[in-house]
């Protein structure tokens, strides 16, 4: 039988511990041994097998969309953690979804194969209706708060733990809470903002962003104005086009319009909707609907070779590139001219865009790239004096890339993210901060937005943080904080790699905070693939590691292990030839 797993004190306190559980005789005196005095660093001895918690962790994360359902599951159902951690998700929203929650303009769309999907291109409402369901069957949301809104975050060195200060939308009153473990699963992309053009708010017409849609508003016979051409405004264009009176898009630069994201899979064709024939072979055969998902993924993963400057893969998609939007254009060389970029194919999101480029070709479409002055009552003038009359607008102006939080997150030395990361975001693989114990990210800076499976990255991601929750619970640590100079030196290589890929070439990005000669701080310097191997296992070398106790070695317990104390475990399992 296994000893009791309890433990009344703080651990911390060595020479106060209440050892009434201990099963290995009495506790010797602890000020000498062989007639000598002590070590500095000697503990008693805890009396549980090697690696047993002394603690139950507390965990939270910070949003409810598909990083924190996938943290869930690897939890509660991949590795088996609740008898180790608590987990409590605080999500701002009335429900969970994150990005497919709170983007619902028409066109928004994304790859994630199932046995049911309608299409290759699923619609943002048929992946949150799966993304729900999901989560349903496996009770991924039993650990989520909706309509809690987390104002402050500040990280007690001491104690090891965050202090937490919660807004419920229910009422006006602040609630605390505190947890040894943060996890921001709030998305790069989760702070839109208007953008900053004079008389914006004096419009008297119907005014919208992408990501704060009114479903509404009927568009049918306006005059419509759409600020932009990054994905949103490309997915939106098409929808609004058949509605429409007249559509006029604002473009400062042009952009590649990419054939779909591993479109060789459905021939090159815009999007394939799935017979029944083709669902119910996915649905009888687990295998067939896997191999097409490795398919598809394997393609993606090929395709990586297409960023690397000056290489014939690059080389290859911009001729083809460039032929396909002419051609899409019905060979209107003025419109390709005004519409194709000359810098290399993916420097911005490549982004596929169906019926946005032929929309051009229609006669109530018209594209302006003179920049805009200022926005008037009735419509945009532009620099060349030009006032297009409109009856909506539509920004579609993109979001806050600074990846600095905008709620006072504070941690070591009182010093907050938002200070910390003033110049430039510096993570720790994107998934940590330095300064920021205890503290880890989904999709941080320099994560792999801009290449391979979104959602395969985030489940690499929370199976790194759970080998740490593991080790932080099993070792008895009170914080882990990566080393500055671990960051430093990961962020100097990272560029330099970047020097050789596409993502640092001569455009305008929100890769590198929307500026031409900007440090590329959003994407991963590589391949996904040399991603999911960098983060394969966690690098505690990388770490400044503090104890519960002033010994590390008291994980070790009573010597002996877990398997020991079960009746049929095999004890000689290492003999395996």
């Amino acid at each position: 039988m296994a000893p009791p797993l309890k433990e009344t004190q703080d651990p911390t306190n060595a020479h106060q511990q209440d050892h009434s559980d201990d099963v290995n005789g009495p506790v010797p005196d602890p000020f000498l041994r062989y007639g000598k005095p002590l070590p500095e660093s000697w503990i008693p001895l805890c009396q549980k097998p090697m690696g047993t918690p002394t603690r139950k962790l507390k965990v939270v994360t910070i949003g409810a969309g598909v990083s924190a359902m996938g943290l869930a599951w690897k939890i509660h159902h991949d590795n088996k953690m609740d008898d180790i951690m608590d987990y409590t998700i605080y999500e701002t929203n009335d429900d969970i979804g994150g990005t497919w929650l709170v983007n619902t303009y028409p066109g928004v769309a994304w790859i994630q194969p199932n046995p049911e999907w309608s299409a290759y291109y699923a619609s943002g409402g048929e992946i949150q209706d799966y993304f729900k369901g999901t989560v349903a069957k496996y009770d991924l949301a039993r650990d989520v708060k909706l309509g809690h809104r987390v104002e402050e975050a500040r990280f007690d060195e001491d104690r090891g733990k965050w202090d937490l200060k919660v807004l419920p939308s229910t009422f006006y009153a602040i609630i605390t809470d505190s947890c040894d473990i943060l996890i921001s699963a709030t998305g790069f992309l989760s702070h839109w903002h208007w953008p900053s053009i004079e008389g914006l708010h004096g419009f008297q017409g119907h005014l919208v962003h992408s990501a704060s849609w009114d479903d509404e508003y009927d568009f049918t016979d306006k005059r419509v104005g759409v600020i932009g051409n990054g994905s949103s405004a490309i997915q939106i264009l098409p929808q609004l086009v058949e509605k429409a009176a007249h559509l006029t898009n604002f473009v400062r630069h042009p952009t590649w319009i990419t054939p779909g994201l591993g479109s060789q899979i459905i021939d090159g064709k815009v999007n394939h909707v799935y017979s029944e024939e083709e669902k119910r072979r996915f649905r009888e055969d687990p295998e067939e609907l896997k191999k097409y998902r490795k398919k598809i993924q394997h393609e993606t993963n090929v395709n990586f070779a297409m960023f690397t400057k000056n290489s014939p893969a690059q080389g290859k998609a911009k001729t083809a590139t460039t032929q396909m939007m002419l051609s899409r254009l019905n060979n209107d060389h003025a419109l390709a001219s005004a519409l194709t970029p000359t810098w290399e194919v993916g420097c911005r999101r490549a982004t596929p865009g169906p019926g946005y480029l032929e929309a051009f070709t229609r006669p109530n479409v018209s594209l302006v790239t003179s920049s805009i002055t200022r926005i008037e009552s009735n419509g945009i003038r532009t620099v060349d004096d030009q006032l297009h009359s409109l009856d909506a607008i539509v920004c579609a102006t993109g979001f806050d890339v600074s990846h600095r939080p905008p709620w006072p997150l504070v941690g070591r030395n009182g010093r907050s993210l938002a200070e910390a990361w003033e110049e430039e975001p510096l993570s720790y693989l994107s998934l940590a901060a330095a300064g920021f114990p205890n503290f880890f990210m989904f999709a941080g800076p320099n994560s792999p937005v801009g290449h391979g499976s979104l959602m395969s990255q985030l489940q690499w991601s929370a199976e790194w943080m759970c080998q740490w929750i593991r080790k932080i619970a099993e070792e008895d640590i009170k914080w882990i904080d990566p080393k500055q100079e671990a960051v430093d030196e990961f962020n100097a290589y990272s560029d330099e790699i970047m020097q050789t890929l596409v993502w640092s070439g001569g455009c305008r990005s929100w890769y590198k905070n929307h500026r031409v000669d900007g440090k590329v701080t959003a994407v991963w310097a590589g391949s996904a693939i040399s991603y999911k191997e960098m983060i394969d296992r966690i690098r505690p070398e990388d770490f400044n590691i503090v104890y519960r106790s002033k010994n590390r070695f008291r994980f070790m317990g009573n010597g002996k292990t877990k398997m020991e104390y079960e009746p049929e475990a095999d004890l000689a399992f290492y003999i395996w030839k």
